[in-house]
């Protein structure tokens, strides 16, 4: 039954490319293949934004303790198996994405005298699935070998550190394309999304992103007014679920505000838009000379 669904969506997801059918029309095909079969799909319980400054961990001031405080209060609600995040720190192939597809991740990172030291399982299938979504964009990589004990991928502080507030039984890590083509990465959202309804279990999915790095002249980066500009687009787009502004946004504003957020945001509305979920935001502040939001998925009306 499994292949068979598989084989279903695939169709659905090619048709609906070829011809620029609306998501929701895509989506709601999708939903149907799965009530039709009795196919349960997987759940999409919960989509983050949640930023990765060691601060987070060592709540060095009020406003991180604060951030810990919230990300800990959404993640001991989380009840997925398996969580698929993003991140920007993660391995990055110049022209696609890279899906890990080892058997484990590991990561070992101490912060402030605290350890984070995790192990996490790959959900394999989930992640071949993800490594085909678009032809000769999406990539499956290993380290070392692919398979057997070894067979384990070194995780980012990007990733561990968001990854830490929860307890998956499984992970699928992905590296954060940095294309200029902002359509493409749209789209691999809108894939991604897809693939996580019509797939078994339960799922959540993490965009591991801090904001603008040049809120400070005594940064590594130095101080640009762009940073500003740049966190309130975010903001707004997170507020209102409308990431619009963000595919016309100036080359000029993203190079001077270097952010790390931008391809992830792009590829989050591409699957809100084909999950029809909306973002809640939550909380952000600037530390020192990089900005950190939080932000997470509630139900549309429409869903």
């Amino acid at each position: 039954m499994l292949n068979v669904l598989k084989d279903l969506t695939g169709i659905v997801c090619t048709i609906y490319r070829l011809f620029q059918i609306p998501m929701v029309a895509h989506r709601a095909a999708l939903i149907s293949i799965l009530s039709f079969t009795g196919y349960p799909g997987m759940v999409l319980s919960s989509v983050y934004v949640i930023p990765h400054g060691d601060e987070i961990i060592s709540k060095k001031n009020a406003e991180a303790a604060r951030l810990n405080s919230l990300i800990s209060d959404l993640s001991s609600g989380d009840t997925s198996d398996t969580m698929v995040i993003l991140s920007p720190h993660g391995l990055r192939i110049s022209d696609s994405v890279a899906v890990i597809n080892t058997e484990w991740l590991h990561g070992d990172l101490v912060i402030s005298g605290l350890r984070l030291r995790r192990k996490y399982r790959v959900h394999r299938d989930l992640a071949n699935q993800i490594a085909n979504l678009m032809d000769g964009f999406t990539r499956s990589a290993t380290f070392i070998t692919t398979g057997g004990p070894k067979s384990v991928f070194p995780l980012d502080f990007g990733s561990l550190i968001p990854l830490s507030f929860f307890s998956p039984e499984k992970v699928v890590a992905i590296g954060q394309p940095r294309i200029a083509n902002r359509e493409k990465l749209v789209e691999f959202g809108k894939l991604l999304g897809n693939a996580l309804i019509s797939f078994p279990g339960n799922v959540s999915v993490i965009f591991s992103a801090d904001q603008a790095h040049t809120h400070a002249s005594d940064g590594p980066y130095g101080y640009s007014p762009k940073a500003k500009l740049y966190e309130e687009a975010i903001r707004a787009a997170l507020t209102e679920t409308n990431f619009s502004y963000l595919m016309k946004m100036s080359e000029d504003t993203i190079d001077e505000a270097k952010p790390d957020s931008f391809w992830n945001m792009l590829i989050l509305s591409g699957l809100l838009e084909s999950t029809g979920k909306m973002m809640q935001y939550d909380f952000g502040y600037v530390e020192h000379y990089f900005g950190m939001m939080l932000a997470h998925s509630i139900p549309s009306v429409q869903s």
